[in-house]
């Protein structure tokens, strides 16, 4: 059965970082579609596409791992999810995948990072303090029932995907 890493985290964890690396070694990484406008020009993680674009996905039936955030819908499609083996996803996609979709294995890696050091990171890349201070209230609350296969600390880069690469190492060769 094919496996797909689902990697999850409170906004400003890293997860696109992290989404990189798996790009950097040759896995495919899912570029979810999204109704926000761009922070910046060649944004890493989305294909940025009109509402009127996202009701023709919804029309035809293929959104999957849906979630709304901001007034923006974020999605991907079953032909995307079919290609990929890393997808940055919130939890609410993470429900919405398991949900529908049985013949795919998700391994779900939560990335965690303390709350301060998120501030910073969120800040850094341009929130402001307002968005910043409603990202926290809208993960408190959509992380709270949240399961995963595997919790990895965020605190340095480099160890993190050394401990990332030896989930994956060890998932693909249960695979075998």
């Amino acid at each position: 059965m094919k496996k797909v890493f689902l990697l999850v985290g409170h906004s400003g964890s890293g997860k696109t970082e992290i989404a990189k690396w798996f790009a950097d070694n040759g896995y495919d990484v899912l570029q979810s579609y999204t109704t926000r406008p761009q922070r910046y020009e060649n944004e890493y993680g989305h294909l940025f596409c009109s509402v009127e674009e996202y009701d023709q996905f919804k029309a035809n039936g293929e959104i999957v791992a849906y979630s709304l955030f901001d007034g923006n819908h974020y999605f991907s499609t079953k032909e995307q999810l079919y290609e990929t083996d890393c997808y940055v996803v919130d939890p609410d996609g993470i429900n919405d995948l398991k949900s529908k979709i049985k013949d795919i294995e998700f391994v779900t890696i939560y990335i965690q990072v303390d709350e301060d050091e998120r501030v910073n990171r969120m800040l850094a890349r341009g929130d402001s303090e307002e968005k910043v201070n409603g990202r926290l209230i809208v993960d408190a609350l959509k992380f709270i029932d949240l399961t995963f296969d595997y919790a990895v600390s965020n605190k340095d880069l480099n160890k993190t995907l050394s401990v990332i690469k030896y989930i994956v190492d060890v998932e693909l060769e249960d695979k075998k």
